[in-house]
């Protein structure tokens, strides 16, 4: 029987974060994918699967970005599938990408998302329009009385703080964290700025109480992209050990944050954890490093406590003193995350990226110590929809 771990990870690519109105949004996924390809010794004539968008997002190729991709490389394109998870949408990709090719439905398939040129709304490179646009994003029925995704997140850190004691401080430690795996990544792009303290944090500008400045992402422009094959193709090609999707899952609870019970632990994180660990069949004691969605601090802590890693209400003394950093207790979003790496388009996928090579042992100055299993959590929106996945070596 087929197996997500039939199939492997084999290449990856990454553009500098930051602004690239210079270039367009075709000419950066293009960029992306051929950087992926020859990452894996593969060529852009191999591709016969895609995994959401395509090269360009205008009409019919928006609506059927497969046949545009297949009009392009000049044959067909034999597996195209797209989902929905907001912004972990191209890093839960693997999964799709990886049931195709256990089964047979392509060999080698792309996963790419590129935000550049003059793009409008979440993607633009004007703050105050990119503000503007994820200002909707809140509840459907809460933006229209001002609500923001900043204040979904603080509403959430705020009944953290009242329920468990969770302090200013303890969220400061994981952009503190962040901050310094971005300063070791050269494509961040908040890298340049230096290391931050945990005073740097708390008395930066109150954007929505209780996060500051320094506990929200970043808005800016990037791309990458990965390839998935089988892994017995990936070890052919010779290039890097494949790494595998040894568990998968999804979890969605709710659109309007009044359909739910708590505003301190997500029921769908809880299942698409469970069913992932569940798949691998490791514990959590075994993962050696993570990638949490951090759109804002309070998304680490979180993700933590509804994943298992730690119990309900002691994420923050769990992140304490470095609990998050390189040499903690869990090394999470060693290169700096939304927070401090990138926030760009679909930016689940440079999670997912990360935690790959770190799994290589290609992360230079940010590597973790015998890095062999990983855990990736994907979110959209304010918690409303999540992904889960262990990668490891094969």
């Amino acid at each position: 029987m087929a197996k997500l771990s039939d199939a492997a990870i084999v290449g990856v690519y990454q553009t500098k974060q930051g602004i690239l109105t210079d270039k367009t949004q075709p000419s950066v996924w293009w960029e992306c994918v051929r950087g992926a390809c020859e990452d894996a010794g593969l060529s852009v004539g191999d591709i016969d699967g895609l995994i959401n968008d395509g090269p360009d997002g205008v009409g019919l190729r928006d609506m059927m970005p497969a046949p545009g991709l297949a009009e392009l490389l000049g044959h067909p394109i034999r597996f195209h599938a797209r989902n929905i998870v907001g912004a972990a949408s191209s890093a839960a990709g693997v999964n799709l990408a990886a049931y195709a090719v256990a089964h047979g439905l392509a060999e080698v398939v792309v996963v790419a998302s590129a935000v550049a040129g003059q793009a409008r709304g979440y993607g633009s490179a004007n703050r105050d329009e990119a503000v503007a646009t994820m200002a909707k994003l809140s509840g459907p029925y809460e933006y229209v009385y001002g609500t923001t995704r900043v204040s979904d997140y603080a509403t959430l850190a705020m009944r953290h703080q009242y329920e468990y004691g969770t302090t200013a401080e303890q969220l400061a430690e994981i952009a503190v964290a962040q901050r310094h795996g971005a300063t070791l990544h050269p494509l961040s792009v908040n890298g340049y700025r230096g290391d931050i303290t945990v005073e740097d944090v708390v008395t930066s500008r109150m954007i929505a109480d209780p996060l500051h400045l320094l506990d929200c992402c970043a808005i800016n422009q990037g791309g990458g992209a990965y390839i998935v094959t089988s892994a017995d193709h990936a070890r052919s090609l010779g290039r890097h050990a494949p790494i595998a999707v040894l568990g998968y899952g999804e979890g969605h609870n709710h659109i309007d944050p009044n359909a739910i019970e708590s505003l301190t632990e997500f029921q769908g994180a809880k299942v698409s954890a469970d069913t992932a660990f569940g798949m691998a069949g490791v514990s959590r004691d075994d993962i050696n490093v993570a990638g949490i969605s951090d759109h804002f601090t309070i998304g680490v802590l979180l993700g933590l406590e509804d994943a298992g890693f730690c119990k309900k209400g002691e994420g923050g003394s769990f992140v304490d003193k470095g609990g998050t950093s390189l040499t903690g207790r869990l090394p999470t979003n060693t290169s700096g995350g939304f927070l401090s790496f990138s926030h760009a388009g679909m930016c689940g996928i440079f999670t997912l990226i990360e935690l790959v090579d770190q799994l290589r042992g290609d992360a230079g100055e940010r590597q973790v110590k015998d890095a062999s299993l990983a855990f990736f959590n994907g979110v959209g929106g304010a918690q409303q929809a999540h992904a889960a996945a262990i990668l490891g070596r094969v």
